[in-house]
């Protein structure tokens, strides 16, 4: 079994999605966890304008993510030769299924 357990993927630097292996956790599970590790992003005072509502199973989607030793020169992301965790095709070797919560489709309000 992978090594990965639950992580924040972003782009450009900011996080935009929370993504949880999906044959260590359920779906609730992974919802628990993604508040748990970003629970600024729930909280009006420390949402940085950008208050989250909680997710629920709906939100939870699924995908399949792999280690890649070289990063794909898609993702955009210099790795310094350490790799990365990327998503990729189910079957692919040395995919697994996760659960994906796109932190866009939480967003509440924007404030400020």
């Amino acid at each position: 079994m992978a090594k990965f357990d639950y992580m924040n993927f972003s782009i450009n630097g900011w996080d935009t999605e929370f993504v949880t292996h999906a044959k260590k956790y359920t779906k609730e599970q992974a919802i628990e966890l993604c508040i748990a590790e970003n629970d600024w992003r729930f909280k009006p005072e420390y949402c940085n304008g950008r208050l989250l509502r909680v997710p629920t199973v709906d939100d939870v989607k699924t995908r399949h993510v792999r280690w890649y030793i070289r990063v794909p020169e898609s993702c955009g992301y210099d790795d310094s030769g350490r790799g990365c965790y990327t998503y990729c095709k189910a079957g692919e070797r040395g995919s697994f299924p996760v659960w994906v919560v796109e932190f866009a489709k939480l967003e509440v309000e924007h404030i400020g």
